[in-house]
């Protein structure tokens, strides 16, 4: 799925909308990055609905009163598994990417929806489930009392410094925060400016300028608690995918060779939960 690295830039989260569902030519192009933005990294394939379509006006996806404005959401189910939220989070933010492409808002809905709505919308089976959704549409021309304090509440605008993200291996017992980042300068700031559940921003980067080519490690700074709070639903592994879905992108766009490999976890960073590298 070939994205660009401005509709990284470009993406802001909305939670309110004009009323207006997208247009069809969007929706035709949405429904075609459905089938494009699958399988994830670990091969989970996630089937994608737009709920609340003019034809099917009963499948409504709630969000108690967190969305106001929107009358189409997209929602996904994937199959149960260990790295399940990991490749969900991943497809679901190339439709998001590709939504803003087309000029669409969206905002990530993780534990503030209808999940038995969007389960219905979707016909998932039993051993699938709906990690996150997202309202799709145009944002209305003033945001409404509620978006302005949950955006300030979650300090929707920040985002933590490069040293507290990103760090350079020394060798096999040490590292530090990593002052040059050189080439992955574009990629890094990419993985910065991403969302996460309540701004957290999770994760970890570790760059291997010993190996060759370089490598670059994704670990997880996990709060356990957080993660854990909503069952199958990982919340911050669901943002591990979106950082995945982002070093990719703009690895293409910046000509950065590479994949997404399991390598033993850097040793300095053994603390943290190793997710993936991209070498």
């Amino acid at each position: 799925m070939r994205l660009s690295l401005q509709a990284i830039r470009d993406r802001r989260s909305c939670r309110t909308f004009d009323g207006e569902p997208p247009a069809p030519e969007a929706v035709v192009a949405l429904e075609r990055a459905f089938v494009e933005a699958s399988p994830g990294p670990f091969g989970g394939r996630v089937r994608f609905a737009l709920a609340g379509r003019p034809e099917a006006p009963r499948a409504r996806i709630g969000t108690y009163g967190v969305v106001r404005g929107a009358v189409s959401y997209v929602a996904g189910a994937v199959e149960r598994g260990e790295r399940a939220c990991i490749d969900y989070g991943y497809c679901l933010e190339g439709v998001v990417l590709r939504a803003t492409e087309l000029g669409l808002a969206t905002c990530w809905l993780g534990g503030t929806f209808d999940r038995g709505a969007a389960r219905e919308v979707l016909g998932a089976g039993p051993e699938e489930f709906c990690p996150a959704a997202t309202p799709v549409g145009h944002p209305a021309r003033k945001p409404g009392l509620q978006d302005r304090v949950i955006r300030m509440g979650a300090r929707a605008t920040t985002r933590k410094d490069p040293g507290e993200l990103f760090f350079e291996i020394l060798d096999d017992q040490d590292c530090r925060p990593l002052e040059d980042p050189g080439a992955w300068a574009g990629v890094l700031e990419a993985v910065r400016i991403g969302p996460s559940a309540s701004n957290r921003q999770p994760w970890r980067l570790f760059l291997d300028r010993r190996s060759r080519p370089e490598a670059l490690h994704l670990l997880l700074d996990e709060d356990r608690f957080y993660n854990n709070m909503l069952g199958a639903v990982k919340l911050q592994e669901l943002d591990m995918g979106i950082a995945m879905r982002h070093v990719e992108v703009a690895c293409a766009e910046l000509g950065i060779p590479g994949q997404w490999q399991q390598q033993p976890p850097p040793r300095p960073a053994r603390s943290l939960m190793y997710v993936a590298t991209w070498a």
